[in-house]
């Protein structure tokens, strides 16, 4: 057997969680049995969490589910899925402009959509055969905060396939990517001209809220997870940045709220109800738990949200995600680019840094006579791990 020696190239994976294959119940019950069933998202007793999915939830909530999705359908596809391909083929082509020697090479998987993980390997295995094959691979979760439902789902995935191969590369799993440049500023500038937008146009916006995906608090104050303090970050970062609003006409919120448990406050659609009986009416959303436009983006903030102000008497303008922005893509190549094939200072440079008093102000979590805030032991402490 003749034997053809690699050159150097890293295969970076970017992992977005995935989309139902069509908004029909049969489509949902699918998806929803494969989400909701992995222990990571829900961490229940296992043997009661699968009784009550499955004679309690799959049973009823794909219907409602698939009349959701379906007002974010656009015949063939959703916009994760539409929006996650468009981006990689952006951060490919500007790859091209500033990896002349071809080291680096991007490709997207979905968790519970085509193209899986498992299909990505198979490309990278067939590509050894052929003597092309990368050396390395690197998967970058699309989640810009670290939480053990989203990131460390992903890498169980992986850490499943692994397991099924003979042949493993280097890898390497980015688990946040909050505080870089490419995600912060481009935030900063699409929320900044939304601002914009609307004071040209009349419209004297009176709140900003960042408002994240949701979790239990029994998460973060039982099991450390380091979702809020990421969230927190991520706030911090933009709104200080922000040119069109004072940092003291935003909050940080958190939607989507799923079971009876106590999850992180304060809820977006309380904060936007009492806002608007305040007199505050004209409230701007911007969602930077996610990077691509999904249900709980285009429907939930941005239509039952909205609708939902107007009953109140007020006005909710929700700013798409950062999807496939020109400057983004751009930039986040250079960010892949930097993480594949950077030095040690060049990674460092990518994201910006904090210091403890940055923190003064974070709101500290309790539940049930439990309390959590973070010293600046652990803070500084967490610089180094992160």
């Amino acid at each position: 057997m003749k034997y053809t020696p690699l050159k150097r190239k890293t295969k970076v994976v970017f992992v977005q969680l995935g989309s139902p294959e069509a908004p029909t119940p049969k489509a949902l019950r699918k998806y929803l049995r494969e989400f909701l069933g992995d222990p990571r998202l829900i961490d229940w007793n296992p043997f009661i969490w699968k009784m009550i999915l499955n004679c309690f939830v799959l049973p009823f909530r794909p219907k409602k589910s698939a009349k959701l999705y379906e007002r974010i359908w656009d015949g063939e596809s959703f916009p994760l899925i539409t929006n996650t391909i468009e981006f990689t083929k952006n951060v490919e082509k500007e790859l091209q402009s500033i990896d002349s020697k071809g080291h680096v090479e991007v490709n997207h998987a979905f968790l519970l959509s085509p193209p899986y993980v498992n299909e990505v390997y198979d490309d990278w295995e067939e590509d050894l055969k052929n003597g092309v094959g990368a050396t390395k691979l690197m998967v970058i979760p699309m989640f810009p905060q670290y939480s053990e439902s989203t990131v460390a789902s992903g890498i169980d995935t992986l850490a499943k396939e692994l397991s099924k191969r003979v042949k493993i590369p280097n890898f390497e799993v980015i688990t946040n990517f909050h505080r870089t440049h490419a995600f912060v500023d481009n935030s900063v500038r699409i929320v900044d001209n939304k601002l914009q937008d609307l004071i040209d146009s009349g419209v004297k916006p009176e709140m900003l809220l960042l408002t994240f995906h949701g979790m239990q608090k029994r998460r973060i104050l039982e099991k450390g997870d380091d979702y809020y303090r990421h969230c927190y970050e991520t706030y911090r970062l933009i709104v200080d940045r922000l040119k069109n609003i004072n940092p003291e006409n935003t909050m940080m919120t958190f939607q989507s709220k799923f079971g009876s448990e106590e999850w992180i406050t304060p809820y977006t659609d309380e904060v936007v109800e009492d806002l608007i009986k305040q007199g505050k009416k004209e409230i701007v959303v911007y969602s930077p738990s996610f990077v691509a436009d999904c249900l709980e983006t285009t429907d939930e903030l941005g239509h039952e949200l909205v609708e939902d102000a107007k009953e109140w008497g007020g006005n909710v303008y929700a700013i798409d995600c950062l999807n496939v922005d020109e400057k983004w893509c751009k930039d986040f190549a250079k960010y892949t680019y930097t993480q594949a094939e950077g030095s040690a200072q060049d990674k460092e440079d990518i994201e910006y840094q904090l210091v403890a008093s940055d923190y003064d102000e974070m709101p500290s979590l309790s539940s049930d006579g439990k309390s959590i805030s973070i010293s600046r032991e652990v803070l500084h402490h967490s610089f180094d791990k992160d």
